[in-house]
């Protein structure tokens, strides 16, 4: 099965639905990406938690310097 993705690029706030990208392939040069993997049975629910824990380990500069991840406080 194909995963599904929504991306935007930085400066977006995703109130207008034209802000975002959606698809089955690679994005076409968005600078975020959400993947979901089909068929993993997730609600809603799991994907709305799922982001709440991505914006906490962003907020945590302990996390995200090292982890790799170019990105300014």
């Amino acid at each position: 099965m194909a995963d599904h993705f929504v991306s935007l690029n930085r400066g977006e706030e995703g109130f207008r639905f034209n802000d975002f990208t959606t698809g089955t392939a690679s994005t076409a040069g968005d600078q975020i990406e959400l993947r979901v993997l089909d068929g993993a049975g997730l609600s809603k629910k799991d994907v709305i938690n799922a982001l709440e824990s991505f914006v906490r380990f962003f907020e945590n500069a302990q996390q995200v310097g090292p982890a790799g991840f170019d990105v300014k406080p």
